[in-house]
């Protein structure tokens, strides 16, 4: 069976060069300030000139690229016509006395360089250059600031001879200045691809080999890990503390200086792919670089959101979700297609989140379930101290959130929470209104039109409505593939998710766990997810999470790590009597907190260990 939507109506610092960058390295020179390469497209200096039929055949690729840029940029405007967009773009108040001018400003690029979130970014200066973009650490932006910081970062790049399609890194807490980098990547068609602070040196080693970036953007709070992730010649671009900063690095206010306020030229033979590569948690083995192309993700794809999140123009979002996930681009990337404000913490605080909220009269909100879980932990006089009533949306996603944090989460809030589920291979598949969870507290919601599903059984058939399969999708939101190569099983189209679920007969999804997770005890199959369910619910748990382990007898058991104030005799006796016996873990281990990574999943590759 096949389920589809159903469709409703900067700071400075001393002077230093990039580590390891030579006159060979693009555009670069030690001692000398950065400069244009003049009209040179050659990565490395005294380059030989090119054989003709080379030349002729880069200009016949380029001419295709140049042909399909004006066809996704004549496809992005058949969509916000399609009247179901504009429906759901009016009614999220994005239309304006200055959007036609900012549409028709707009359409060189448009047509020249295909769709972007940078295109969108310069509309929105058009449109909207007065009011607030960000609050962040360094105060308030406008649109029309942030859009000349966005085009200096990009004429600076291209000065310094990183081209189209080059990878550019970012290893950045939320700010301004990540927000401004992957803005100038979308607009001078350089490769975005953020890094995970959190990473570790092997996680960051092989991001950046997989990334293969000429130049790396990074917060000088994060010099150490950087430098021990460091394996090639690669640039420099500091911000923050330049006392911190790694030997030969850029000051990031230096290196703007190099660019000017003006948009890279709308058309060109040379327009690179406004890509973003985000990588994945990584929860069970190493991160992986999943690309997406910005065009799968135009305002069409935006509007399908809208019909179910209730996002405006008027909002001012506040995202603590980190950026370099899929989930703080999702908010970004929202925020970006209605002209909204956006609060960018650097970091996560319980408490602080809530003061910045009610500081800025936040009307939305974007957080990943263990960051609600601190929240909700806070003391009533802590929670009490703040005033969030203006939220009209809590939206969460990144992991699972169990029935009991959905219903702390909604008294601390009132009822504005949305659960999107998704992953970053497939984006966004299902979304959970607060009438959803009430009707059906386990439901991860329905699907998001646009969106397709089917759910397979171990042989491969589709299965039927109320059966639990390997759930399939299809939209055009997933992704173009791993930077490896490699992809997700695709089957009649529909890529998998390596989730398990099923589907009522209402559209109701559920998710039972991962397909890799299902553990097999005696015969019997146990989903880790239900044994979860059971174990935080004891009063003394906070969190728990369940796998399983090889057993000489029964083939695999049960194993369980919590989180609490709790005995193991106690949380064995909490399980025998509500599970049956071979769904009781076996091993139980109590810690004082479980791994996770920045999103707020947990690191079962590190339980492994413990």
């Amino acid at each position: 069976m096949t389920h589809r939507a159903r469709t409703t109506s900067p700071t400075s610092g001393a002077s230093r060069r990039p580590r390891g960058w030579s006159g060979r390295s693009c555009g670069f020179r030690r001692g000398t300030p950065l400069s244009p390469r003049g009209s040179s497209r050659h990565l490395f200096e005294g380059s030989l000139p090119e054989p003709m039929w080379v030349l002729s055949l880069h200009a016949s690729r380029q001419a295709s690229r140049t042909i399909v840029s004006a066809f996704n940029g004549l496809r992005t405007l058949a969509d916000i016509a399609r009247p179901q967009t504009l429906r759901a773009l009016k009614g999220a108040g994005t239309f304006s006395p200055m959007s036609p001018v900012a549409i028709t400003s707009a359409l060189p690029w448009l047509l020249g360089r295909g769709p972007s979130l940078g295109i969108l970014a310069q509309m929105n200066a058009v449109a909207l250059g007065r009011k607030t973009a960000i609050h962040d650490r360094s105060g308030s932006m406008t649109f029309g600031e942030l859009d000349r910081m966005t085009n200096r970062i990009a004429g600076a790049l291209a000065g310094a001879g990183v081209e189209p399609g080059d990878p550019v890194a970012m290893l950045l807490r939320n700010g301004r200045e990540m927000a401004a980098v992957i803005l100038a990547c979308q607009k001078a068609g350089f490769v975005a691809c953020p890094m995970n602070t959190w990473g570790k040196t092997t996680e960051l080693k092989a991001t950046l080999a997989n990334a293969s970036a000429k130049v790396v953007f990074y917060d000088t709070k994060h010099s150490e890990q950087l430098e021990k992730a460091l394996t090639d010649d690669v640039g420099l671009i500091a911000i923050g503390d330049p006392l911190d900063a790694l030997d030969g690095s850029i000051p990031f206010e230096e290196f703007l200086g190099n660019g000017t306020g003006r948009p890279p030229a709308p058309f060109t033979l040379h327009r690179g792919s406004a890509r973003i590569v985000i990588h994945t948690s990584g929860t069970t083995g190493t991160p992986k670089g999943a690309q997406r192309d910005a065009a799968s993700s135009g305002l069409g794809r935006m509007a399908e959101v809208l019909t179910v999140v209730p996002f405006r123009r008027s909002d001012v979002i506040f995202c603590v979700s980190p950026l370099f996930h899929s989930f703080g681009l999702l908010t970004f990337t929202l925020a970006t297609a209605l002209g909204a404000t956006l609060i960018l913490p650097e970091r996560f605080d319980a408490e602080g989140s809530l003061e910045e909220i009610e500081e800025h009269s936040a009307t939305a909100a974007s957080f990943v379930p263990v960051m609600i879980r601190r929240i909700v932990d806070l003391d009533d006089e802590s929670r009490a101290r703040h005033d969030v009533s203006s939220l009209r949306i809590v939206l969460a996603s990144g992991s699972a959130l169990s029935p009991d944090l959905r219903a702390a989460a909604t008294g601390v809030f009132g009822p504005v929470l949305y659960d999107l589920y998704g992953s970053t291979e497939a984006g966004w598949v299902a979304i959970a209104t607060p009438h959803d969870m009430a009707e059906e507290p386990k439901t991860v919601g329905k699907l998001v039109p646009g969106t397709e599903v089917i759910l397979l059984s171990k042989d491969g058939e589709r299965l039927p409505a109320g059966e639990i399969g390997e759930i399939h999708v299809k939209s055009e939101m997933v992704f173009e593939g791993y930077t490896s190569g490699d992809s997700r099983p695709i089957v009649d189209g529909y890529i998998s998710i390596g989730d398990l679920g099923r589907i009522d007969e209402r559209g109701y999804v559920f998710v039972e766990g991962r397909s890799d997770d299902m553990v097999v005890v005696g015969g019997e199959n146990v989903y880790p997810i239900e044994v979860e369910e059971v174990i935080e619910r004891h009063p003394a748990v906070r969190e728990a999470a369940v796998m399983g382990a090889d057993d000489p007898e029964l083939g695999q058991v049960m194993v369980a790590f919590v989180a609490g104030d709790v005995s193991e005799d106690e949380i064995l006796a909490h399980c025998s009597s509500e599970l049956a016996s071979y769904k009781v873990p076996r091993k139980i281990k109590v810690m004082d907190e479980l791994p996770r990574t920045a999103t707020g999943k947990i690191l079962k590759r590190e339980l492994d260990d413990a």
